[in-house]
């Protein structure tokens, strides 16, 4: 039985290595100098913050609304099947609160 567990020993510490280093090539290429250059070139090209804020605050005040889909046949027949849900009382104000009659861990009851 110890010659079977001394040749799985290698390929355990052979396995351990290959994924250790695929650990660190892949970390270290997720953070390379070319990609930190990109990124700091394509934010400097955007522009300002609050030019674009401004641009889609002109594009909603341009907008038109066409009222004549409420003059429409088809939607002047649309009834409403909604049904109202009635409120319930559910639960208690405290569910961490002692039940009333019951004994707690400590041996009091409240």
């Amino acid at each position: 039985m110890n010659q079977q567990r001394s040749s799985k020993k290698p390929y355990i510490i052979i396995g351990i290595v290959v994924v250790l280093a695929a650990c660190v090539y892949f970390y270290f290429q997720g953070t390379s100098t070319s990609n930190v250059t990109g990124l700091l070139q394509a934010n400097g090209d955007t522009p300002d913050v609050s030019a674009q804020v401004t641009a889609l605050f002109n594009q909603i005040q341009s907008l038109q609304i066409d009222a004549t889909l409420f003059k429409d046949s088809g939607y002047l027949t649309l009834r409403d099947y909604s049904v109202k849900i009635p409120v319930l009382n559910v639960g208690r104000v405290n569910p961490f609160a002692p039940l009333p009659g019951v004994p707690s861990p400590g041996g009091t009851a409240h």
